[in-house]
């Protein structure tokens, strides 16, 4: 367990950094007719992994397409970060927006388990006196002394649950976000709740991507 909490902790730093959460991309399709807006997000679940102090981190993709006489639902689709021990997703959740709760319906639910290895090198260094006062070392410290190195290597690994799948939001969910304070999905992995709320400037990237146009500037 702390072997993939440790995982977890690291990777939500990797992510931390990367610059395109958040971001509206709106790309021009030739052959569709169509330009579909996309926006990457990680988001941090409301409850903590079994009794530790790690959150569940969620990266999501959310992308809609927009045609010349119409424009079609948000699909959302997700890969939530859990514990090896972690059950697949149930296959219906709980979208909530304001204080209103709609039941959910995933699709493409998947359950991977991904193991990382971890190879750390240690290098020691010793100095040993020769009574001859001769080196058996090309690094001598001294007369009478020589240094020697060792080198060790050791290999562990980790193993942490990917849990993906899809949702879409219909154009009245939409409407309601927009005009909402708090959205948030609600995901089952076996009985256990995952929350993941999008509130404050989350909740704003989400609105930026549902208003979206080509020839916006956002």
């Amino acid at each position: 367990m702390f072997r993939i909490l440790t995982l977890i902790f690291s990777m939500m730093f990797f992510l931390e950094g990367c610059k395109t959460f958040g971001e509206v991309i709106i790309i021009n399709d030739d052959f569709k007719k169509t330009h579909i807006v996309t926006m990457k997000m990680r988001q941090v679940s409301d409850e903590k992994i079994g009794n530790s102090w790690v959150r569940y981190i969620t990266l999501f993709d959310f992308s809609r397409e927009i045609g010349e006489t119409k424009t079609t639902p948000t699909v959302a689709r997700f890969k939530v970060f859990a514990n090896e021990d972690s059950h697949p997703l149930e296959r219906s959740g709980f979208v909530r927006i304001g204080d209103k709760d709609t039941t959910l319906v995933l699709g493409n639910l998947d359950s991977q388990a991904v193991t990382t290895y971890h190879t750390d090198v240690t290098t020691t260094t010793t100095t040993k006196n020769n009574s001859s006062g001769l080196s058996s070392s090309t690094s001598s410290v001294g007369k009478g002394q020589s240094t020697e190195t060792k080198t060790s290597t050791s290999t562990s690994s980790s193993t942490h649950k990917e849990l993906t799948g899809t949702f879409l939001l219909t154009k009245e969910q939409e409407l309601e976000i927009l005009n909402s304070k708090y959205f948030a999905i609600r995901l089952y992995s076996g009985a256990f709740p995952i929350t993941i709320p999008f509130v404050e400037s989350d909740l704003e990237d989400v609105k930026k991507f549902l208003k979206a146009k080509p020839g916006i500037n956002q």
